[in-house]
Order: structure tokens, then sequence, then C-alpha cells
């Protein structure tokens, strides 16, 4: 097994792994912050967006940007965070920030967040949304026998149970009916994740009532998740809610320990990916905010800002009231070493340089994972034209300090407000 997210030697499994990989043909590979969900992906031109494991020059292995847990060629591999489980879980709470509140906490005695509990959030909210569309149905025959003719005659049973003729005929009628192999898979792993902890249950109690009375008896076979995945209700695009919650279920299930030592499944290829640094910018996102909530509604944040007639979006603008941008920002999912800045790095700083000149700004701010400058404020550049600020979210190590953060931050913009 491939754990955590330092470099690694395994002599089972020498492979590298690309992004192509794990969604060419039909890898069963979900990855939540997809073009199917909310967090919308990106394509970058960085090497680390486009590998899940890559070889290191001294001979291991290691992860990209992608938190998880998925089965590949029979190995499993489970991807934290490379900057800690502090980070992760803060990482994990931007998902359902209303989910995993105070009062309604699913994080252990210890405060983290199990890694398979965004699977389980990601699903419920899923189901959410799918509800709203009712729920698929398919075309089945109907079987009648009594004073009138219902559709079709059934000259099967007619012979046989209505010979001689008592006044009764068999009959058949086409008519929809809900999808109940379906309802029986997303039953199954809903009451699965239930069981992991109960306080699933209270983000939607009327999920499971709503699957019963869609459902008619319990899943048989792990069979039934092809049939059910296959099934032409769900192929209508009004339902594509129900297909992703099915393809997050075929997971859920495969990973229950009832399931997870069958032979049928042990070779097949699934799991579930997040992209981290989409993450970053949401957590990110919600510090400036804390942030600029201190001064009363002087300044404002708009998020994936479009510099007016450029094709250039950096991940954070300030306005202030008149609505002129006082400050860019972009986040990076990086370690900022300072002393010795790489290819990325300094084409980064030139980035932030360009939005903020572009953008009518003196002002750029880049928001790293972790930085070596001293204090975790520096100015990279500081002359009459512009001041490029290196703000980060992590200690040395690896512990984060929010609230220096956000004092460093507001220090910047009392300078340039």
């Amino acid at each position: 097994m491939f754990e955590d997210n330092s470099c690694c030697k395994c002599a089972e499994h020498q492979k590298e792994i690309t992004f192509d990989e794990l969604t060419k043909d039909k890898t069963d590979v979900i990855f939540l912050n997809g073009r199917h969900d909310k967090f919308k992906s990106k394509i970058k031109d960085d090497k680390d967006a486009h590998y899940i494991l890559r070889k290191c020059k001294n001979g291991g292995f290691k992860f990209g940007n992608y938190i998880g847990r998925f089965t590949f060629e029979g190995q499993e591999y489970i991807i934290n965070s490379r900057f800690g489980k502090e980070l992760e879980a803060e990482l994990f709470k931007t998902i359902d920030s209303s989910f995993f509140s105070s009062g309604g906490s699913v994080a252990e005695i210890n405060g983290e967040i199990p890694i398979d509990y965004v699977l389980y959030t990601s699903f419920i909210s899923r189901l959410k949304l799918a509800k709203l569309s009712g729920f698929p149905s398919v075309y089945k025959k109907i079987p009648f026998r009594d004073y009138a003719l219902h559709g079709s005659l059934d000259v099967k049973n007619f012979i046989k149970k209505d010979q001689p003729f008592t006044g009764k005929i068999s009959s058949r009628k086409s008519s929809r009916v809900p999808d109940e192999v379906v309802a029986m898979v997303l039953l199954r792993a809903y009451d699965i994740l239930v069981r992991k902890n109960t306080k699933f249950a209270l983000y939607d109690k009327e999920i499971r009532n709503f699957l019963l009375a869609n459902a008619n008896g319990e899943m048989k076979s792990i069979r039934d998740i092809d049939t059910a995945l296959n099934s032409k209700s769900v192929m209508n695009e009004l339902y594509k809610d129900y297909k992703i919650a099915l393809q997050i279920a075929r997971i859920i299930i495969f990973q229950d320990s009832r399931y997870a030592n069958k032979n049928t499944v042990k070779n097949l290829n699934f799991g579930y990916l997040l992209y981290a640094p989409n993450l970053f910018e949401l957590y990110v996102e919600r510090l400036i905010r804390s942030v600029l909530g201190e001064f009363g509604g002087k300044f404002s944040l708009e998020t994936q800002y479009k510099i007016p007639g450029l094709d250039l979006r950096p991940d954070f603008a300030i306005k202030d009231e008149k609505g002129e941008i006082l400050a860019v920002l972009d986040a990076k999912y990086r370690y900022f070493y300072n002393a010795n800045l790489g290819e990325t790095d300094c084409k980064n700083l030139l980035q932030i340089k360009r939005y903020a000149k572009k953008a009518g700004s003196n002002t750029g701010i880049l928001i790293y994972a972790k930085s070596g400058v001293f204090n975790g404020l520096g100015i990279i550049r500081h002359s009459s034209e512009n001041k490029i600020f290196i703000l980060s979210v992590l200690r040395n190590n690896n512990k984060i300090f929010a609230d220096k953060f956000k004092k460093y931050l507001k220090k910047i913009l009392e300078t340039i407000k």
C-alpha cells in the first residue's frame, strides 16, 4: 500500500501513474472536484498537475497535487496532503462548511476528519441535488387479472389461469415505475456511511425514506451496481446527479469491509481524488473574507477576477468602495523556499507582477501553503511601481498560523487603503 504523501519506495509497484491513465477507458476513479462538481478543476502547465504518482530522482516515488484514496492494478493508494494533517483538515472543511460546523462536526475526537468522510459528504450532497428532479423510472410490464383488458393480452397466463373462461382476463400493461435497482444501490451506500458515523444521517433526514420508497428490497449482489450504472433511467441529462451518486456509491460499497476482500473487487480500479490546489484556494478565500470583514465593508473580494480586455484571471482581487483594484492575490499550494527560487516560483513572481500592473494596482500578494520567508511575511520586490508580498498559512513545522496570516494581510491592506 502506498500511504501518506512522502517519497516512497515499493518493489510491488514500480510504475508512474499519470492523470490520463486514471481517466482513460472505463477506469472508475472519480475526481470529486472535477468538471461535474462545484469545484472546477484547472488545466495547468505545472507538471505536478498532470501526474498522480511520479518517479523521484533518488529512485523512489512521490505523489502530485492530489488527495484521495484509490485502487489501481491491484495496489491501494491513500494520499494525504503533503503539508500535513492540520492543513488537510482545513481543506476538507472547505468542501462543506455547514456540514463540518462545530455543532454537527463529523471529526474524530482528536479533531481530524477521516479522508473517506469527504467522499461520504459528496455522496449525500449529490443525493440532495438529485432528489429535486424526482426519481428515475423505467418501463415495466404490470400484470393484471380482472374483468377488463389492460394493455395487451398475457397469452401464457390466459391459457394457464383463465381456461375454462370464468370472466377474468390476464393482461399486461407497460407503465413507468421507479428504477428499484438504482434505489437499492444508493440505499446500500447510504446505510454504510451512516454506519460509519451516525451524524451523516442528520445532513438530510429525508434521504433514507426517499430511497426506501423507491426500492423494492435490498441490494442482492455487487452485480446490481453495474446494472444500476448502465440503466437507461439514469442516462437522461435530467438525472445526471443520480449517475454521479451511483459512481460514488460504487466506491463506498467496494471499500466496505464486507466487499473489499472479495476477488471480484480486489482487481478492480476504483476510488476518488481531489485536486488539492482548488481546495487550498477555497480555504484562502475564507481567510481573506475574514480579514476584510474587520474593515466594516470598506473592501470587497472578487474571485477569479478577469482583468478587462485580457485573458488574465488572478485568483482574487480586493476592491475599494469605488470599485478600484487595490491588490491582486494568487494562492499557491506550494512551498516557497525564499533563498532558493525555482523556475516555477520565478514564473509565479513574474505572473503576479503582471497581474498587478494590468489590473491597475501596485500591490500583488502571493499566498503559499508554506514559506521560508522570515515570520511568514516578505516583500520580494519593492519599488515606486509595485510591491510583491509573500504570505503563507503554515509554520515551518507544518502548524497552521491563520491568526498570523490574517494579521499580516490586515497590515498590508492598512498601508494601501
